[in-house]
């Protein structure tokens, strides 16, 4: 087994004890530890595929859970989950829109020189 397959498995035991609640939280691997980088790496992994396939799983800094709907605490803690997720969706879709911009400059940019430097070789 390789260690990435060793850092999988570790990883899907973290996430099979993953419930619902705030006050069940699963904790995140001890970063501090070797080794524990690629297991964590492996678990956000996992729970980021849960999450596009109909599960909602939450963590914002005490631990994974589901949270429960009508429970306080879960529905603000989800609340800003997605509002986080929605500012850096935000800033993706700038990033993407500018690069697109700027790209789009050059090409012109180059068809007008190429443009230029014809119509002076014909003058």
């Amino acid at each position: 087994m390789s260690k990435q397959t060793d850092a999988r498995e570790i990883a899907r035991g973290y996430f099979n004890r993953i419930t619902s609640g705030h006050k069940n939280t699963v904790s995140r691997p001890d970063l501090g530890l070797p080794g524990n980088e690629s297991i964590d790496r492996q678990l956000r992994l996992l729970v980021e595929e849960a999450n596009h396939n109909g599960d909602c799983i939450i963590n914002v800094g005490n631990g994974y859970y589901r949270p429960i709907p009508g429970d306080l605490v879960d529905e603000l803690e989800l609340k800003e989950y997605i509002s986080k997720d929605d500012s850096r969706a935000d800033k993706l879709w700038s990033k993407i829109y500018n690069m697109r911009t700027a790209f789009d400059n050059w090409r012109k940019e180059a068809a007008y020189e190429q443009q230029r430097q014809g119509s002076q070789r014909g003058a």
